[in-house]
C-alpha cells in the first residue's frame, strides 16, 4: 500500500499503518498525536497537486 501511495505522490511519513487494540486508547492517542505533528511539520503535500500549465 505504501508503494502505491508513494507512486501517487503521498510521502511515506504521511501515512502510518499499525495495529491498535480497542483497549489501547492511550497508545492510539499517542500515535495520532505523533503522526499529526509530523504531517503538520511537513506542510502541504506538493506531490498530489501540481499547478496547471
Amino acid at each position: 500500500m505504501k508503494n502505491l501511495l508513494n507512486y501517487m505522490g503521498v510521502e511515506n511519513d504521511r501515512v502510518n499503518f499499525t495495529w491498535v487494540s480497542a483497549s489501547e486508547g492511550a497508545r492510539f492517542a499517542d500515535l495520532i498525536t505523533d503522526l499529526t505533528g509530523k504531517v503538520k511539520a511537513m506542510g502541504p503535500n506538493k506531490g498530489l497537486f501540481r499547478k496547471a500549465e
